[in-house]
């Protein structure tokens, strides 16, 4: 991480934050521990990914305008909303009742049998 980067977090500590930094007795920014350090460029990379995701789930971002996603109906899951309009409808058979268009009527001719 930058010195700049280092320094804000000093300034400003996120309790969120999957890296923290704290000063030596001089004043200066401490070393990483020896096992939080990449060993390859990918892995680095991928940490860098995996934290900036995290940064942005949390609304963390502060580059991201989180309310033209929120307010935007475009981009609404409407699953929960099927889903909620299906368990509140009451179910009805298009049977039921003495209505004569309604009677079930018998079976004439081919039944779907094989009886061959």
């Amino acid at each position: 991480m930058r010195s700049e980067a280092k320094m804000e977090a000093l300034a400003n500590p996120d309790p969120s934050a999957t890296v923290t930094y704290s000063r030596g007795p001089n004043g200066e920014i401490l070393a990483e521990d020896q096992d939080e350090i990449p060993e390859t460029k990918k892995e680095g990379a991928e940490r860098w990914r995996w934290e900036m995701e995290m940064r942005f789930l949390r609304g963390a971002d502060h580059e991201f305008d989180y309310n033209f996603v929120d307010q935007n109906e475009e981009y609404d899951d409407w699953n929960e909303e099927q889903e909620r309009y299906f368990d509140e409808e009451e179910p009805h058979f298009l049977l039921d009742g003495d209505d004569e268009s309604h009677r079930k009527e018998e079976l004439k001719g081919e039944t779907g049998i094989q009886d061959f």
